[in-house]
This record gives C-alpha cells, sequence and structure tokens, in this order.
C-alpha cells in the first residue's frame, strides 16, 4: 500500500456523527497507512451558498425521533456514550474549529481534538465554545492550553477556516462529515465502510 494516501476530511466540531466516526476513521487510516488531513467547515456558510439558507429545513417529528434512534444504534454499535440533549446544543463550533486549526498548525497531531471537542458537547454537557472548556480539552490531549488558545486566535488561522469551506465545495462537498479520498466523496461517517473498502 501506497504511503501517500491521503484521506480529506471535511467536519464541523459540533456533530455527533464526528465524535461517533472519529475512532473509526483513524482505525481505517492507519490500516491502510494513510494520512488524515483534518479541514474543519463552517456549515452554515456552505448551506447559504447551496440552498440560500444558513438554516437547514425544518424537520419533521417523525424525522427528528429517526434521527435520534440512529444516534443511539450507532452510539450503541461503537459502544460510546451520547446524550440525546446535550446542555450545550445548538452551540457555535467556531472557536472550536480555530482551535483544531491552530493545533494543526503547531505541528500536533489534530485527531485528539476532533475526537474529544464533539464529545464535550454530546457526552460530558460541555460549553465548547467557551474558551476556558476548549483550553481544557486542549490540556486533556497532552497539548498547552494557552499557547493553542492564543494561536487560535490568529487572523491567519481564521481565514484558513474561510479557505476550508470553499475548498469543500470547489469539490463537491455539501455536508459533514465528508471524507474525500482519490477525489471520491464520501459523505456521512455511515460511509466509512466504502471509504475502508475504496482504501483497500
Amino acid at each position: 500500500m501506497s504511503e501517500n494516501r491521503k484521506i480529506d476530511f471535511y467536519f464541523c466540531l459540533n456533530s455527533p456523527w464526528v465524535y461517533l466516526g472519529q475512532k473509526r476513521l483513524e482505525e481505517i487510516a492507519n490500516k491502510a497507512n494513510a494520512t488524515i488531513r483534518y479541514f474543519p467547515v463552517d456549515l452554515r456558510e456552505m448551506m447559504l451558498r447551496l440552498i440560500g439558507n444558513a438554516d437547514p429545513p425544518e424537520r419533521s417529528d417523525l424525522h427528528r425521533a429517526y434521527g435520534k434512534m440512529e444516534m443511539r444504534r450507532w452510539a450503541e454499535r461503537y459502544q460510546l456514550p451520547l446524550s440525546e440533549k446535550p446542555a450545550f446544543y445548538p452551540v457555535s463550533q467556531k472557536r472550536a474549529a480555530s482551535v483544531v486549526i491552530a493545533a494543526d498548525r503547531l505541528g500536533a497531531d489534530p485527531g485528539p481534538l476532533v475526537y474529544e471537542i464533539p464529545k464535550a458537547c454530546w457526552v460530558d454537557d460541555k460549553d465548547i465554545n467557551d474558551w476556558n472548556t476548549l483550553s481544557e480539552i486542549i490540556e486533556l490531549v497532552g497539548l498547552p492550553g494557552d499557547v493553542v488558545i492564543n494561536a487560535a486566535q490568529d487572523q491567519g488561522v481564521l481565514e484558513e477556516f474561510e479557505d476550508n469551506t470553499n475548498r469543500a465545495l470547489d469539490r463537491g462537498v455539501f455536508g459533514i462529515p465528508s471524507y474525500v479520498t482519490d477525489e471520491e466523496i464520501f459523505w456521512g461517517q455511515d460511509r466509512l465502510e466504502f471509504l475502508e473498502h475504496r482504501l483497500g
């Protein structure tokens, strides 16, 4: 297997599906000797540009109930805890995205943050739009909280966040989480099996 295989991962840090799928994604990448490249994106901006509305269409009660059931199914499959009603959700993920980008720019592996930040929202009932909470998570994964938080507020990080969104749209990405390898898009953590097959 070539050592140059890449998985470009487009995601939001407030998504339960990113939390549920992250460890499985890492397993697939390790098995295929592939590198994950992390690109947090602004989903609201994507929706605004794709459909002219920053918010998704209102779902029916049946649709919402099914969505909760699906989350339970996947949480059970991966044997991960999950709250159906997080204390801080909906929540902005812009600061969290900036933290992940900053850590990446500092040479750290973003993977642990991409797991722990949505976990903080969906399991630990923490506000991932709070700098103190984010600093605690950064320290949890073994990085210096003050350094990463300071770097996350750099204008270049915010510009990179915008560039990620533009790049995603240019590549045909329309939702999250999305995984792109060899220019083939796999949308949703329930498509990780197909990503694994493609890499194999």
